[in-house]
């Protein structure tokens, strides 16, 4: 089985993961690809540049090339949580087994911004007003390689 996991920052996917860990499901992250991306091209490992590399390499080797990559990492005989998913080309890479749930995890945005503040990484939104232009930013784009997280979002089979 593999469980995908969407949704806005603060929301709890990661508790969803932890959660589904401790039932014996391997977690693995798209950001997983761009984490690694950036070591090799020695960049460092804030949300800007991860979003940056996304961008770039959705729009040099194609919308479902994050997805692609993780995919051809999965067993049969194991269960998945993935999260990370914020392209619609991503979920339609997922869609080719049929054990695939794509699940979108929601939470009001005053307690998703509370969240964020409260786990204090260096990048994150310092007031209301930049949390809500960052969720602007990454929620959809002109350009079609970029994050389009709310298209990803209306492709859930669970909310």
């Amino acid at each position: 089985m593999i469980i995908g996991l969407t949704g806005k920052n603060g929301g709890g996917k990661g508790e969803v993961v932890k959660f589904l860990v401790e039932r014996g499901f391997q977690a693995l992250s798209l950001s997983d690809v761009l984490r690694e991306e950036a070591q090799r091209l020695g960049r460092s490992l804030t949300r800007e540049v991860l979003v940056e590399l996304g961008n770039q390499l959705r729009g040099e080797l194609g919308a479902g090339v994050l997805a692609e990559r993780i995919f051809a990492r999965l067993d049969p005989e194991k269960n998945y949580v993935i999260d990370s998913i914020r392209h619609p080309a991503e979920v339609q890479v997922f869609r080719r087994r049929r054990d695939f749930t794509f699940v979108n995890i929601q939470a009001p945005q005053r307690l998703r911004f509370e969240r964020l503040r409260l786990r204090g990484r260096e990048n994150d939104p310092k007031t209301f007003e930049e949390f809500l232009a960052l969720e602007a930013k990454e929620a959809s784009s002109r350009e079609s390689h970029d994050q389009q997280l709310d298209q990803a979002v209306s492709l859930a089979d669970v909310t």
